[in-house]
């Protein structure tokens, strides 16, 4: 374990430093955000310990230039902006950050959360929708049945970037002292257009013609895992963790005909599952976090920064026969991502953080890709040992995405003795129009939503 936790040590301080010196350039070169310069600037790496670092880096992760979307997992981060890479607590805390796991102050028990995301891109719902009013209005030989109306639906429903993509995340975990066992589910799930712009006339709407078709993507995996955490020695305040964890992946792909009703909306989800194909993969996590304090107790307001890396043996799962006979690739990837946050304390009974993904994200979704940015608050009323209630409020938004708006996100918890129950949630302001024939309905394009139940002891 010694030797274990020495290299894991030297792969962390490489992977801090090629992110630091090497993503953060990158980063700023596409203009993502003030505060990525000013992070840059705080680093000051000699041009060796660089190109060490980047072999050391690139073999840690894969050389992966993208990545499997974070998921925000746990009402607490949810409601804090997203960030929680400085700020786990519990069993929870290992995915946000195994090395917190090390801290005494972090508490010890059962939690079991919950959390899910959906977002709408572009206009293919809206498209789908109307050209599906369409079909209905040309069998009941309406005059809204016409080439150009149809025409009109097919560009929204192929509109580039266009599309519909959800993750939940489910699980439960049991930590004693510095080591928590864990079992979570995580299912990314997308949808693309395809558009059939041949079949396009009243005719072929009425004859069911038009093979217009969503593309449904589907990975879900369970990961049955460990992990431990510790500080590091002669080194107070810098913890190092990992975890180690079995993979159970299923991937689904189906395609979802806009026009063909037979099987209905559960027809095409049950058929969708059915088709899944299982695979094992290993996976291993790792992540770093300091806690200045205990490194220079004269620091105010007790500052932390951590890292942490996912999945960075870059775990592939075998694709279902659809896939493969649609043209997909053999295997789906769970690409590793990497993120990186701050906090501080200002008062005993405030906290505020913010994470920011290193890594930019794929989606399910062609042409989208993801790499948040999240900022939070949490104030603690009573903030009693045997009652509690956290209020937390925060923002966070897609870097990424030049067109995505900022979303605000909120949530509260009880802690009442040992007993805690957290929910959180994120919406964005701008909504997205998801028909137009017939009715006019619009959405918010990004919602979220957490809970957790939990029951824990010790900490501080």
């Amino acid at each position: 374990m010694k030797y274990l936790f020495k290299s894991l040590g030297r792969g962390l301080t490489s992977l801090f430093i090629i992110l630091a010196s090497q993503k953060f350039e990158k980063a700023r070169e596409h203009g993502d955000d003030i505060l990525l310069t000013l992070v840059q600037r705080s680093v000051r790496i000699p041009p060796m310990m660089k190109k060490i670092s980047l072999a050391a880096a690139l073999a840690l992760i894969g050389q992966s230039v993208s990545a499997t979307e974070w998921h925000v997992f746990g009402a607490r981060a949810m409601g804090m902006g997203t960030a929680g890479v400085a700020m786990g607590q519990g069993g929870v805390g290992s995915y946000w950050n195994p090395a917190g796991l090390g801290q005494v102050e972090n508490p010890s028990g059962l939690q079991v959360p919950v959390s899910a995301h959906a977002e709408i891109t572009g206009t293919m719902i809206e498209g789908a929708n109307d050209l599906n009013q369409l079909g209905k209005d040309c069998q009941a030989g309406a005059a809204t049945c016409t080439t150009a109306n149809i025409n009109a639906a097919l560009n929204k429903f192929a509109a580039p970037e266009s599309g519909i993509r959800a993750d939940v995340g489910v699980g439960a975990s049991v930590k004693i002292k510095k080591v928590v066992v864990f079992v979570n589910n995580f299912a990314y799930a997308g949808g693309i257009p395809v558009a059939d712009t041949v079949n396009t006339g009243a005719t072929a709407l009425l004859q069911n013609q038009n093979n217009s078709k969503i593309i449904l993507r589907g990975l879900s995996v369970t990961e049955i895992g460990v992990g431990y955490g510790r500080e590091v020695p002669f080194l107070p305040g810098l913890l190092i963790g990992a975890n180690l964890k079995g993979l159970v992946g299923k991937a689904a792909y189906y395609d979802l005909f806009v026009l063909r009703t037979d099987a209905g909306t559960s027809g095409a989800f049950k058929n969708f599952l059915s088709g899944a194909k299982q695979s094992f993969q290993p996976g291993v996590d790792v992540g770093a976090l300091w806690d200045m304090n205990k490194t220079f107790a004269v620091l105010p307001m007790r500052p932390r920064v951590g890292i942490t890396a996912h999945n960075i043996n870059n775990p592939k799962f075998t694709q279902p026969d659809q896939a493969k006979n649609a043209g997909e690739r053999d295997h789906v990837s769970l690409q590793g991502n990497v993120r990186a946050g701050a906090a501080i304390s200002p008062l005993h009974f405030w906290n505020i953080a913010a994470d920011l993904d290193l890594t930019r994200n794929l989606t399910p979704v062609n042409g989208v890709a993801s790499r948040n940015f999240g900022l939070g608050t949490e104030i603690n009323v009573f903030n009693r040992s045997w009652l509690n209630i956290p209020l937390r409020v925060g923002i966070t938004r897609n870097l990424a995405n030049s067109a995505a708006k900022t979303s605000l996100t909120g949530g509260f918890g009880l802690n009442f003795l040992h007993v805690i129950v957290d929910l959180g949630a994120a919406v964005s302001p701008t909504t997205v129009t998801v028909q137009s024939q017939g009715s006019s309905q619009k959405f918010p394009n990004n919602v979220s939503a957490a809970g957790q139940v939990a029951i824990m002891f010790g900490g501080a």
